[in-house]
């Protein structure tokens, strides 16, 4: 049995490394929808109880609710994609039914008709191929209420009592639907047909294969439930060389550019003074441009290029203490759901409210987030309105 477990773990976590390997090279041939996560990406636990009937040779010679036992499942298993997923699961507890001749799991006396009472305990490690019906019809979406998941697998079937036992492999087949309660929380409702060998039960009938039906409803666990990214939305750099040179030139750029920040904060400074001197009673109204910061799909992090831009207008703003601006921020609505795309305009404007604010000094006063999701889109491209605009807002 420890060996039997080891085997499925391993197949189990095999396999997403073999799928990522073989997804890369879908992507750079511009084939599959998506990409599958790391190892440790989209794992789930499940436990739950409910019943359970076997359906052997002679069964029915008793009342179905006589028959009706207790059943245990835990899984542990993984998304490879939306669609595809693996799990290895323990199933089982207690059968009862009705045997016709006196057989090592029946007990007691044989009624009128000859036939006996029959009780043992059972356990069903499988290992099984997930398929996401609802994902692969209607696309990934995280906010989905009910999944409908279909699967199959196969294992070992093991039954004890009344001092004997027996092993037998089984194939599964069932149902799983998935409910969702939170973005880490399901309830999930199973129900499973396990295909065994007559002499799983030490059954003299002529069947030759006998089931066990089982509804279970329990409780998953999604850990570290990151979902997934469209292919589409990569770019495969077969060779970054040129890339590289850009990024030296780029700094080289923000090295002058530091120069000539010091020297425009001396002009600036000694043109302050000269201005104080003479007291001049003009009033000027300061014109900001507006300053576009763009973000990646999918992401609300600052580059450090944006950073030091950032930090430009820090410096102009703490010039005007008096005047507001607007720190307007979206997303592209060619991607994700609206709701999604709201959090993650909010997320990309705190991000830059953030580093004006605690990293230069900005009076707090003279900011105002506006996060639009994509009910505003100001450019005719999807990837320009992955963007923060400050604006004047007096």
């Amino acid at each position: 049995m420890k060996k039997l477990f080891m085997i499925l773990m391993v197949s189990v976590l095999g396999l997403p490394a073999f799928a990522q390997d073989e997804t890369v090279i879908q992507i750079q041939n511009s084939k599959g929808p998506y990409i599958t996560g790391g190892i440790w990406d989209n794992w789930f636990v499940t436990a739950g109880g409910g019943i359970q009937v076997y359906f052997g040779d002679n069964d029915t010679h008793g009342d179905f609710a006589d028959r009706i036992a207790p059943a245990l499942d835990i899984s542990v298993g993984k998304w490879i994609t939306p669609s595809v997923g693996m799990r290895v699961q323990y199933s089982g507890l207690k059968a009862k039914g009705w045997t016709d001749g006196k057989l090592p799991y029946s007990y007691g006396s044989p009624d009128s008709y000859g036939y006996y009472k029959e009780k043992f305990n059972t356990m069903n490690l499988h290992a099984d191929l997930l398929w996401n019906v609802s994902n692969q019809f209607g696309g990934e979406n995280g906010y989905r209420f009910w999944s409908f998941v279909p699967y199959a697998g196969f294992g070992l079937a093991h039954s004890w009592g009344h001092g004997t036992s027996n092993d037998e492999l089984a194939a599964n087949a069932g149902l799983l639907h998935n409910i969702r309660i939170s973005d880490v929380i399901d309830i999930s409702v199973d129900m499973r047909a396990m295909f065994v060998n007559q002499r799983f039960a030490y059954s003299n009938g002529s069947n030759g294969v006998n089931v066990m039906g089982s509804v279970t409803a329990g409780i998953t666990y999604k850990i570290n439930n990151v979902g997934f990214q469209r292919a589409s939305d990569l770019i495969v750099i077969e060779d970054n060389t040129k890339y590289v040179e850009q990024i030296t030139a780029l700094e080289q750029m923000l090295v002058q550019a530091d120069a000539k920040r010091a020297a425009l904060e001396k002009t600036i400074q000694a043109q302050t003074a000269q201005m104080n001197e003479m007291r001049s009673t003009e009033t000027t109204i300061p014109v900001l441009p507006k300053l576009a910061i763009f973000f990646e799909i999918g992401k609300a992090k600052l580059t450090q290029m944006s950073i030091i831009n950032l930090g430009y207008l820090a410096d102009i703003l703490k010039q005007y203490p008096d005047k507001r601006f607007m720190i307007f921020a979206s997303a592209d609505k060619q991607t994700g759901t609206p709701e999604w795309n709201m959090k993650l305009s909010q997320k990309r404007g705190e991000a830059v409210y953030d580093v004006l604010v605690k990293k230069y000094g900005v009076n707090p006063d003279q900011l105002k987030i506006d996060a639009v999701g994509v009910t505003q889109q100001k450019f005719d491209q999807p990837q320009l309105n992955r963007v923060v605009v400050i604006e004047d807002n007096d």
